[in-house]
């Protein structure tokens, strides 16, 4: 339970009533309005980002928390947890949140799936709500704004997507082995006498996507780099048509990919369709595996080999390392840390 930091106290006179940090004690340390101050909190208002600064700063030096989280301030809860994701729309996503909200609901709590925003008023709606928790799966959600999130004593529980090691504060990690994911599809490649291999990247209308410190990047050009062979990357399309085009037209050469890795299991099948097009054989002459183990990998033709991690696995690691947040984040020192595997199904893509 969080306890509210009282200013003046006196230790000789504990019967003593003692005053709360308010808006207008915010309001005077930052030079600003009261009202100035509720719309950096409650984030309907637009601000100048110099006075949100002011404002931001004596809110984290005065310890003060907004009326919208009062309950959490006194002990209640709002049993919701919010779940940001950067594809609310794929077969992965829907699953995990299926799993955890049969974990989640026989505790009382409910769950809601929301797509994630780069802009920062994004971060403000969330503020001013009241989650006892908040999951994070995005590999494009700007690290600003967890550490924010953080920072205001939020639960936060984080799919280990790409690196957090730059990530301050008391949060939760599940790291779902993505990194030795990647290794394992440029091994079995390689043994499959792959020696040009090119990741496929999502694509993204916003203009989001992989960045340097993404695990399946870092996976696969390191496992490239030890095996000694070419990998490439393809990324930057903004719809499914634009990318099968250009994989297509790199398929077209025939000496210049035989092994790809796709993102996800859907970005892979698009992969197969680009072969067909192309006039490439899978898996005579080319190899393609995917991320997810999505129903879809069953039927394609041929049948999608897959990297795959258990959603109910992964389900039951957020779960429990959010209600060791949720029930104990005062007590403990710094983030907590479950690590998961994951496995290559092979079917007939290799």
């Amino acid at each position: 339970m969080y306890t509210p930091v009282y200013i003046g106290m006196i230790m000789q006179k504990p019967k003593k009533k003692l005053k709360t940090i308010t808006r207008k004690d915010i309001a005077r340390a930052a030079g600003v309005s009261e009202t100035v101050v509720s719309y950096v909190t409650n984030g309907n208002r637009y601000v100048k980002a110099e006075k949100r600064q002011r404002v931001l700063q004596a809110i984290e030096e005065l310890n003060y928390r907004p009326n919208t989280m009062a309950r959490a301030l006194k002990g209640k809860n709002s049993h919701h947890i919010l779940f940001i994701a950067d594809d609310i729309t794929g077969e992965y996503f829907g699953k995990l949140i299926s799993e955890i909200d049969q974990l989640l609901y026989p505790q009382d709590y409910f769950i809601s799936l929301c797509a994630d925003r780069a802009d920062e008023d994004f971060v403000n709606r969330i503020y001013s709500h009241f989650f006892d928790g908040i999951i994070i799966g995005s590999a494009t959600f700007p690290i600003s704004s967890i550490q924010r999130l953080i920072d205001a004593k939020v639960p936060v529980v984080l799919l280990e997507i790409r690196d957090y090691s730059a990530i301050q504060g008391v949060h939760a990690l599940v790291n779902t082995g993505l990194y030795a994911g990647a290794q394992t599809a440029v091994s079995t490649l390689y043994e499959r006498g792959r020696r040009k291999l090119l990741l496929v990247d999502r694509y993204n209308p916003d203009g989001n996507f992989s960045g340097d410190d993404d695990w399946r990047l870092k996976g696969f050009l390191a496992a490239c780099a030890e095996k000694g062979i070419v990998g490439t990357t393809l990324s930057g399309c903004a719809h499914e048509d634009e990318l099968i085009d250009q994989l297509v037209c790199l398929l077209a050469e025939k000496g210049e990919v035989d092994g790809i890795v796709g993102r996800t299991d859907q970005v892979a099948l698009l992969a197969l369709e680009a072969a067909k097009r192309a006039g490439r054989t899978v898996p005579t002459d080319l190899s393609v595996i995917g991320f997810d183990n999505s129903r879809l990998a069953r039927f394609s033709t041929p049948k999608l080999s897959s990297i795959a991690v258990s959603q109910e696995i992964t389900a039951s690691a957020i779960v429990k390392l959010l209600m060791q947040l949720i029930e104990a984040k005062t007590s403990l020192p710094a983030r907590i840390e479950q690590y998961l595997d994951m496995e290559l199904i092979m079917r007939e893509s290799v």
